[in-house]
């Protein structure tokens, strides 16, 4: 019973870290897409909210609800698709914190923008560039791991299969 609920946690957590982490990507994307300063503060706000108190959390109860499924199951860490999914959990986490750094960065931006009464500016796009391509990588990387996850393969092996 206790392997079940921390299952139904993980993959409750899986929904917030991913539905939570695409809703503010694409929130902030049509956000800037207006290039309305007082649009985009308030936006880019929100999301980092959202991304410190419920996406970062979840990638926490993430980690530990799997380190305690794989000891449940008796899955040594170096199991071939649970060392390779961790790998690219990290290498996604990494993106992570600047990526709130970028976002916090977006909303000063746009937020100075609105109160000298200015347009957005080089500076605000170059971030946002930035921020847009971390995305994209992350977001390849978290449809790896739930690929990784559904099927216990690693891409490797899965192309293996379907060759």
């Amino acid at each position: 019973m206790l392997y079940l609920c921390l299952k139904y946690i993980h993959v409750i957590a899986a929904i917030f870290l991913f539905g939570f982490g695409m809703g503010s990507y694409l929130y902030l994307i049509a956000a800037s897409r207006t290039a309305n300063p007082q649009v985009i503060a308030h936006v880019a706000r929100t999301v980092v909210r959202f991304d410190t108190w419920i996406t970062t959390p979840a990638g926490f109860i993430q980690i530990a609800t799997g380190y305690l499924l794989m000891t449940l199951a008796g899955l040594p860490l170096t199991t071939e698709w649970v060392l390779t999914s961790l790998i690219i959990f990290l290498c996604v986490g990494s993106l992570w914190l600047p990526v709130l750094v970028l976002q916090k960065r977006l909303y000063v931006l746009a937020l100075n923008a609105v109160q000298v009464g200015k347009r957005l500016d080089d500076e605000y796009r170059s971030v946002y560039k930035k921020w847009f391509w971390m995305g994209v990588f992350g977001f390849l990387g978290m449809f790896v791991i739930v690929m990784i996850m559904v099927t216990k393969m690693t891409p490797v092996r899965l192309f293996e299969l379907l060759v």
